[in-house]
């Protein structure tokens, strides 16, 4: 019964532990070893939720009189600096403070552990500091009964004088005072001086100043000039549009994405002149135009789309190459790249029916967005070849886009996009810097941003620093470069910055998915794995996926997975693989499906991975030899037959860390086919590299096989110890092994 008690409360201790309440812990895990004093679980979570370093080193010190050879203790103490002969010193209780020859003896003190674990002996009063019939408790100081007596007199004249004192008080009698209290009017008369002194020093300074102010012109302008305040219009609201749109279209929340122009003015020295939004380029005089424009730019694309439509649709008598281009921005947005490049093609088709010298420029650079949108999409499936041809129709488009009108930003944006995947860095920023010397474009914060992504990318924080930080500047409403100053937070490796920025992003962009993920991110580099699933799953709480929603999705994934929560990390793999059919995050849905069990999936990732590149063959067969075994049953030598054959062709290219998992599996299979001797010389190489509950296990069932009980017997209960820390699945198994080997040791 005793040992049941112990079980349960050494559970609900470990418990305790894992979820933070390290009280609670120690106070169970205590009384646990009440009951079982040698159970060495017991010690180590004991440890774990230690109140210092003594208690911690007596529970390491209990450890090893229990099992001197305890792994878990002589690494804490290696870690700590001790060796476990200095280890005896280390915590050996202090020596009872000295008294007074008069005082009597003071019992040694008691640690919170020794009075848990240990009951400690009393210590016997010596004849020198105490009577011989007086009997001391240990650890509670007596004083001297003379020395009390005292005390109580002294006691007792204090409270005869305080009653004689108190009867004749009862006898007074209390007036109000007539007059003010001595020296007040001198502190009142001092007062008034004082604040009169100090309202004649304020008028000085304030005339003096304002003297300087009027007589010079720069501070005039500082203290004189407006300022500016970013406003906000009201939130969406629909509202019928007139015109034939099939659907209402609502009025944007905010207006068009700006690009304040003010660098010529700081240029020029002038730093109160207030920013001002740059105009849509190529203008836009179509108030639904630019209502779906603002639309886009806050993602909403499936909302912009139908009004766009049907003022292409207007464009039918008189052409206008503007409906063609936003209606494809909208179709990019919704990665509908096989439409919008379909749109293109039928506005330069149609350029011929009204010849306008500012209409090919705008179909030029709708091209170079299509063409750059298929060039990232080919990178993405490792097409290399077709990505390369993407990319130079990309740079002939926004070539000739620049010189048919170089006031367009966006090519300049675009071409640099170009070069940056190429890794030309320096041809990005020469092209940026052309855009820049345009002095329309001077203060074009699409440039300025884009400048500082490429520094980012060369390593030049500092740089990429200045840029973000002068682009909100320009214009403190710059979703990109709110991005860009998170990214540079994390790279210069201070998560709480980056947290601050996300937050002043989220200010301005409430419930953007990017702003959720990028604050997830700083959270996950803060170490705050709660905050980070929390920014995650507000970041998904939105109605309608968007681009950032996969990288969401890729990241919550990772967390999981880093809480072994594999089947949940596996669901969000398999949502963000089917919004973006991306390979890569396929193989990351291979390899939680397998961790959650899920052979069956895994399987089928495993095999349509093949030959794509995305992970190497090698690493694939090895997965596919894990689940072949892991189903197999121990008849079926066809599956162990062909699991080996996968593991000998993928052994020689695997990486280094997958090496020893590559050996364990053979010897399972080995051990499987009978081959006891290699299996055991496979486990062996496997556990020199790390020692885990299966290849523990599996070592005692080949020394079994061999005729090793007690050597088996050794494996078991090291597994067996360690499943009170960690649930391995087989630990009835193991327990089922113990019993049988002791069955056959009795009946012997």
């Amino acid at each position: 019964m005793s040992s049941e008690q112990a079980r349960e409360l050494r559970q609900r201790g470990i418990a305790a532990a894992k979820a933070g309440q390290n009280d609670l812990a120690r106070q169970l895990l205590q009384q646990s070893i009440r009951f079982e004093p040698n159970n060495e679980a017991a010690w180590i979570w004991l440890a774990s939720v230690a109140q210092d370093r003594r208690e911690r080193l007596f529970c390491f010190q209990k450890l090893l009189e229990i099992n001197p050879q305890n792994e878990t203790a002589l690494k804490a103490l290696r870690a700590m600096g001790i060796t476990p002969e200095q280890l005896r010193g280390q915590i050996t209780p202090e020596e009872p403070p000295q008294q007074p020859a008069k005082s009597p003896a003071v019992s040694k003190r008691i640690t919170p552990m020794q009075s848990a674990a240990q009951p400690q002996q009393s210590q016997q009063p010596s004849p020198s500091s105490a009577p011989p019939q007086q009997v001391m408790t240990p650890g509670v100081p007596v004083p001297d009964a003379q020395r009390v007596a005292e005390a109580q007199q002294k006691v007792d004249e204090i409270l005869r004088q305080y009653r004689l004192s108190s009867e004749k008080v009862e006898n007074l009698q209390w007036t109000r005072k007539a007059k003010g209290r001595a020296g007040e009017r001198d502190s009142l008369v001092l007062r008034l001086y004082v604040i009169g002194g100090i309202i004649g020093v304020l008028l000085v300074v304030g005339i003096i100043g304002t003297f300087v102010v009027l007589n010079n012109p720069r501070l005039r302008g500082i203290v004189f000039a407006p300022t500016w305040t970013p406003t906000y219009t009201p939130s969406v609201t629909p509202t019928n549009t007139p015109g034939f749109t099939p659907t209402p279209s609502p009025t944007p929340r905010l207006t068009v994405t700006p690009s304040p122009t003010v660098l010529p003015n700081i240029q020029r020295g002038d730093i109160n002149a207030p920013p001002a939004p740059t105009r849509i380029y190529p203008p836009v005089n179509n108030r639904l135009i630019s209502d779906s424009v603002a639309l886009i730019n806050q993602n909403a694309y499936a909302v912009a789309l139908p009004t766009l439509e049907a003022e292409r649709a207007l464009t039918e008598n008189s052409f206008n190459p503007a409906p063609y281009y936003y209606v494809a921005l909208a179709l990019l947005g919704a990665d509908n790249t096989t439409r919008a490049l379909r749109v293109i093609e039928e506005a330069e088709n149609r350029l011929n029916e009204r010849p306008n010298e500012g209409f090919k420029p705008l179909v030029d650079l709708g091209y170079a967005q299509v063409y750059l949108r298929l060039a990232e999409n080919a990178f993405k499936t490792r097409e290399a070849t077709d990505a390369v041809n993407y990319l130079d129709q990309v740079q002939l488009r926004a070539e000739s886009a620049i010189a048919g009108d170089p006031r367009m930003a966006d090519a300049y944006v675009i071409l640099a996009k170009n070069y940056e995947l190429r890794s030309n860095y320096d041809d990005a920023l020469d092209i940026l810097n052309r855009g820049l010397e345009n002095p329309e474009l001077a203060s074009d914060v699409n440039l300025i941003v884009e400048r500082g992504e490429v520094y980012f990318e060369q390593d030049e924080i500092d740089l990429a620093a200045q840029e973000a930080f002068l682009a909100l500047y320009v214009d403190p409403t710059v979703e990109q470069a709110y991005q860009l100053q998170i990214k540079i937070a994390l790279a210069k490796d201070d998560p709480g910055l980056a947290v601050i920025y996300a937050q002043n992003y989220l200010f301005f962009y409430p419930g953007s998915i990017a702003g959720y993920k990028l604050l997830g991110d700083a959270r996950v580099a803060e170490g705050n794995i709660d905050l980070a699933l929390a920014a995650y799953d507000q970041a998904l709480a939105a109605e309608e996926p968007t681009p950032d929603t996969v990288d969401v999705l890729v990241a919550r994934a990772n967390l999981y997975t880093q809480q072994r929560r594999y089947d949940q990390a596996r669901l969000d793999l398999t949502r963000a693989f089917n919004l973006s059919d991306d390979p890569a995050i396929q193989a990351l849905r291979m390899q939680a499906a397998y961790m959650a069990g899920n052979l069956g999936v895994a399987q089928e990732d495993a095999d349509s991975l093949l030959g794509t590149g995305v992970l190497p063959d090698s690493e694939v067969q090895l997965l596919q030899a894990r689940i072949l075994i892991d189903e197999a049953s121990p008849q079926d030598t066809q599956s162990f037959t062909q699991a080996l054959t996968l593991i000998d062709t993928a052994t020689g290219d695997i990486p280094d860390d997958l090496v020893p998992i590559a050996n364990e599996y053979r010897a399972r299979i080995l051990y499987a086919t009978g081959q006891f001797d290699d299996a055991l010389l496979g486990i062996d190489s496997a556990l020199a590299a790390a020692e885990t509950g299966s290849r523990r296990f599996l070592r005692g069932e080949i020394l079994e096989a061999l005729e090793q009980p007690e050597a088996a017997k050794r494996e078991y209960e090291w597994v067996l110890t360690w499943g009170e820390i960690y649930a391995y699945p087989f630990l009835p198994d193991v327990r089922d092994k113990l019993e049988a080997i002791a069955a056959s040791t009795d009946d012997q």
